[in-house]
């Protein structure tokens, strides 16, 4: 059975417009039901079952997918590409020091789930708890009837929860800490989505219309997001401006000598538009 949401508001665009936005979803991506228009003395009601359903993926397939490129967002540290030749020296572990390394993700691991289950006990919430070691990252998804609960609005709850397990999990560390990202009801997977179509879409905009485009704030996270999808990108590179909650990525379109290439969309569907000779003739040369 698919998993739908209801939400009201004082409109039926106002019901999607703040559905659509906490699940992290876009139209395309979401069956919208009208369940009510409401009234002088009733709210509207909207029904909104997301297309990709929790299902669709394994849990194993799923842990793969979100971890790949999967960076914590507890920190608000700048955005730094790296090139695909870049290599980063690594210090070379014994199969004794690995084996160690992962026995102690694992406590972590545990005692993450653990905390997470704490948290809701005390807020009453009826979720479950899994977690995954990738490579030396940490990933726990929250899932059941509350899970939802957990995200808030544009994830901002979620965002909270992660950053308290980090620091958790990481005040008795010492040196380089253990990453650790917190998902719930695949909001994570499903805003990557929406995220990585929207840098695209921007990308071409941009480009078109030779100029920068500033996206809203939002955390490193979701900035990383951005960046990683515009990585090699003919249309537009990007970077972060601004400071603390109000930092932001910017859209840059790629310059160079303009060309049939370079035109609009409508110039390369169309070619160039027909002018009108208002009923003179034209001069021949």
């Amino acid at each position: 059975m698919e998993k739908y949401y209801e939400f009201k508001a004082s409109t039926v665009e106002n019901a999607v417009k703040n559905g659509l936005a906490e699940l992290g979803l876009t139209e395309e991506e979401a069956v919208i039901e009208v369940v009510s228009n409401g009234g002088i003395f009733s709210r509207a009601v909207v029904r909104i079952t997301p297309k990709v359903q929790e299902e669709t993926l394994s849990e194993d397939e799923y842990a793969v997918e979100e971890t790949e490129e999967a960076v914590v967002a507890e920190t608000d540290e700048e955005y730094t590409e790296a090139t695909e030749d870049e290599v980063i020296p690594q210090k070379e572990e014994t199969e004794e020091e690995r084996e160690e390394k992962f026995v102690k993700l694992k406590e972590l691991r545990d005692a993450g789930k653990e905390y997470i289950r704490k948290i809701a006990e005390f807020t009453g919430a009826d979720i479950t708890v899994d977690g995954k070691v990738k490579e030396e990252e940490i990933c726990l998804y929250i899932g059941g009837e509350d899970a939802r609960n957990f995200i808030g609005h544009k994830g901002e709850t979620l965002e909270a929860v992660q950053v308290l397990v980090n620091n958790y999990l990481n005040k008795f560390e010492e040196g380089e800490k253990t990453r650790i990202v917190v998902d719930a009801d695949f909001y994570r997977e499903r805003r990557k989505r929406t995220l990585t179509a929207l840098a695209k879409k921007l990308a071409r905009q941009a480009y078109n219309q030779h100029k920068e485009i500033a996206l809203e704030p939002m955390n490193s996270y979701e900035r990383r997001i951005i960046h990683s999808a515009l990585t090699g990108s003919d249309d537009a590179t990007t970077r972060s401006d601004g400071e603390g909650k109000y930092r932001h990525v910017v859209i840059v379109p790629k310059s160079g000598t303009m060309s049939y290439g370079n035109a609009s969309s409508d110039f390369r569907r169309k070619g160039p538009q027909k002018t009108k000779s208002f009923g003179y003739n034209k001069k021949r040369f």
